[in-house]
């Protein structure tokens, strides 16, 4: 039994020096050198070739490095045959919540503000006693630890879920609920599944819901936001601010007028990813359970 390495984003000699270390009687295969496909019994996967597990006859796991599977969905030679798997450990949520705290912070506490009236020698506090509401579209086990550290820190919070509910996210559901949200939310966060329900979720008719004071958080798929629709709306002010980490071609093209607008943050889909020693652990213990 073998475990295949198909990362193509990122160096991962030391992750895979950690799986050697933790399972020394296993062979790791690192991409591009796979040497022994037929023994490849688990595989993890992020920007993997499409079509590269068929030629792993004995795969029995296929292990997404990141939160989202569909790259591993809607890879044809992955069967349904085959189990899905992924990669959230407590630093990958810890990570992603710093994120979206971070951007959200900034613009509640004013910091650019400050840092401008600093240049200009004013002396004047800017804090009221409003409390921004973050709406979620996605609380899954991502979405549900980010909620509670705003929740923690006095931010009002809510949801669009499919049917879930929660004791302290008030979540919404259908077309209705998802306009509640985003009606009510000053800031609004990405973190659903990417399918073809939520494929260009966000676009003309949801961006013409949202506050013109709304600040929109992507840090799900690049696929859940129509750019067009998300370029017009903040060009005729519909919406104030677009914090974008993923995008439907990444890396972004040099050319793409999200680099140069300024209501758009761009950030190169850096907002969470989990540590080598939490990682290999999390992928021994999926491999374990294949024992």
């Amino acid at each position: 039994m073998s475990i295949a390495v198909v990362i193509t984003d990122r160096n991962t000699d030391d992750l895979c020096r950690h799986l050697c270390l933790a399972l020394p009687e296993v062979p790791i295969q690192q991409w591009p050198e796979i040497t022994n496909p037929e023994a490849v019994k688990m595989a993890v996967l992020w920007n993997h070739p499409v079509g590269i597990t068929q030629q792993f006859p004995q795969l029995q796991m296929a292990v997404s490095m990141g939160a989202g599977v569909d790259h591993i969905l809607t890879d044809e030679a992955i069967g349904e045959d085959i189990v899905t798997a992924r990669i959230v450990t407590q630093v990958l949520k810890q990570n992603m919540a710093q994120y979206v705290l971070q951007h959200i912070l900034n613009d509640h506490r004013h910091l650019i503000d400050y840092q401008q009236q600093q240049t200009q020698k004013v002396w004047q506090v800017l804090e009221t006693d409003f409390q921004p509401a973050v709406g979620f579209l996605g609380l899954g086990e991502l979405g549900s630890f980010v909620a509670d550290q705003c929740h923690a820190l006095g931010l009002k919070t809510l949801a669009w879920t499919q049917s879930q509910q929660h004791d302290v996210h008030p979540c919404f559901h259908g077309e209705s609920g998802l306009q509640h949200v985003c009606v009510n939310s000053d800031f609004l966060v990405i973190l659903l599944p990417m399918n073809a329900e939520t494929a260009d979720i966000i676009n003309s008719k949801t961006l013409s819901w949202c506050k013109v004071n709304c600040t929109l958080i992507n840090v799900g798929r690049g696929g859940h936001v129509n750019e067009a629709d998300l370029l017009d709306a903040l060009n005729h002010g519909k919406i104030k601010h677009a914090v974008l980490d993923v995008f439907k071609q990444e890396p972004l093209p040099t050319t793409h007028p999200f680099w140069s607008h300024h209501k758009i943050t761009v950030t190169p889909h850096s907002s969470s990813r989990s540590d080598v020693q939490q990682t290999a652990e999390q992928i021994v213990s999926y491999y374990q359970s294949l024992i």
